[in-house]
């Protein structure tokens, strides 16, 4: 789902995923930067923050996210530690 709300999420998804239970792109402190918020099955009460290196990664995710045929046969714990490991992510809140 794609919303523009007060909340400043772009995209809220619930995923299959064996690591991952949520994803949300939402606006980062800066205008004009995004920022991801993941939910690991693994603690579910905890919500993890990343902020995306440039537009374009953001994009990417929202992407992904939105088409379900694609969020369906991603792996997201494989895409979270590439996004990690090549820079398009960095740890905001652990």
């Amino acid at each position: 789902m794609t919303t523009a709300t007060a909340s400043r999420t772009f995209v809220h998804q619930s995923v299959k995923s064996s690591a991952i239970s949520e994803l949300s792109v939402i606006s980062g402190e800066y205008e004009g930067t995004y920022d991801l918020l993941v939910i690991f099955n693994s603690n579910p009460d905890k919500v993890y923050r990343y902020a995306f290196e440039d537009d374009g990664a953001a994009l990417r995710w929202m992407n992904l996210l939105e088409d379900s045929d694609a969020r369906d046969a991603t792996s997201w714990g494989r895409e979270l530690h590439r996004a990690l490991k090549n820079g398009d992510l960095e740890v905001l809140d652990v």
